[in-house]
């Protein structure tokens, strides 16, 4: 009785420990070692769910190089810098979410808008340092002014909802000694908890750096909001008790940019190779790896200069899916082509129906991602070689995808592409 005892106490301790180390397990993902294993990896080896969903045009509304997209079960939330626009999950419009002007109840410029549901839906979205609340009729509720403004001195650049009353927010280290990196706060401004940056160094051009020290990558997985700085290799995720817990490390080791060159001159960003966003199901990550110079494939003909007396441009991209399978540990690259078709570069290639390469942008839940697609290339790409010559693994799926371009203008909204994962 007393070996039994003992022994089912050994167990509960072991289950303990386990449960403790499942939390605090920090995972290394090696890029270094494995920056040259690329393959043509085909989307119907995840999944056979695409959904195509062309967003509804709206008079006097024009969405361009959307920045924000938000999915739930029945609605969309979209936004660019100057518009903010709720659809239902057919891309039906619903409602205009406030007005871009100087009032008092309008905003001059968007940077960030979130989706809140449950008894009392809202929306709410950023501009410069202030918050604003709206109905999900697109009707202004409240200005929270200097809501994102940390200590009158540090702002935040990027947040997530965490609940119905608290946001994760980024913080810009733009001048290189930046003492916190992330917040968790009210809309009022008012500060829960912060996180110290212990990355820091001697910026010698604080004007120019700011760009790429505002961008931080935060998105829901598993009930949980994670969190992953631009220059920061490790993708950390926040508790219930509101402690940033490192979950991956990734290894860039000699293709990481060293501090002092990115105290120096943010352009030598081009030379390394740098992890922008961490996207994940429950078997799989997705790496949004920016190659730069190393980018793997060129155009077969260059565009004109991006500036006049520029060099002409011979890349779509810089970026390049990884794919890290959490079973096997296993990254692999998906291999980019040299193309002149911006949507057959980089991403799982579509073997489905043949439409766009899948890179995703945006989790719609834990295992559902969307990518936004401009129209004209989305017209562009079914009319092309690439989608002609393209062996489908359902051709019925193929010609339904042909009639839906034929339906599009190449002045429409953007159309987002959504993909389900298997679990």
């Amino acid at each position: 009785m007393i070996r039994k005892i003992h022994f089912l106490l050994v167990l509960l301790i072991f289950h303990q420990c386990n449960t403790v180390d499942d939390e605090n397990l920090l995972t290394t993902v090696d890029i270094e070692s494995n920056i040259d294993k690329m393959e043509m990896l085909k989307l119907s080896s995840f999944t056979n769910d695409i959904d195509y969903i062309s967003l509804e045009n709206v008079k006097n509304l024009s969405l361009q190089n959307l920045n924000q997209i938000t999915i739930s079960e029945n609605l969309i939330l979209v936004s660019d810098i100057s518009n903010c626009i709720l659809y239902n999950n057919e891309g039906e419009f619903v409602s205009q979410i406030g007005n871009n002007g100087r009032g008092p109840e309008e905003y001059q410029v968007i940077f960030n808008s979130a989706l809140l549901l449950g008894e009392n839906p809202r929306v709410y979205l950023s501009s410069l340092y202030d918050i604003y609340e709206f109905n999900i009729n697109g009707s202004f509720l409240n200005k929270y002014s200097e809501s994102l403004l940390i200590n009158n001195y540090l702002s935040i650049t990027r947040w997530h909802l965490i609940n119905d009353s608290l946001f994760f927010g980024h913080i810009a280290n733009n001048t290189g000694s930046t003492t916190y990196k992330a917040a968790v706060f009210n809309k009022y401004g008012t500060i829960k908890d912060e996180y110290k940056n212990y990355i820091t160094y001697n910026n010698a051009m604080v004007s120019s750096i700011g760009g790429w020290e505002t961008y931080a990558h935060i998105y829901r997985f598993n009930k949980s909001v994670f969190y992953k700085e631009l220059f920061n290799d490790t993708l950390f995720f926040l508790n219930e008790d509101y402690k940033l817990i490192p979950k991956y490390f990734f290894n860039l080791g000699n293709y990481k940019m060293p501090l002092l060159e990115r105290a120096k001159d943010p352009s030598l960003i081009w030379n390394y190779i740098t992890l922008y966003n961490v996207f994940q199901t429950e078997n799989y990550l997705f790496l949004n790896c920016r190659f730069g110079h190393r980018f793997p494939a060129k155009r077969i003909t260059p565009k004109l200069p991006l500036i006049q007396g520029g060099d002409p441009v011979w890349i779509n991209t810089n970026y390049v899916l990884g794919v890290y399978d959490k079973r096997t540990r296993k990254l692999l690259f998906c291999k980019p082509s040299n193309t002149d078709n911006p949507l057959f570069t980089s991403g799982l290639y579509n073997d489905i129906d043949c439409g766009p390469r899948f890179f995703p942008k945006t989790m719609v839940n834990d295992s559902t991602m969307g990518m936004c697609i401009e129209a004209k290339q989305f017209k562009d790409h079914v009319a092309s070689d690439d989608f002609k010559n393209g062996v489908a693994k359902y051709p019925e799926k193929k010609r339904k995808l042909e009639e839906f371009a034929e339906n599009l203008s190449e002045y429409d909204n953007p159309v987002l592409m959504l993909v389900t994962f298997n679990e």
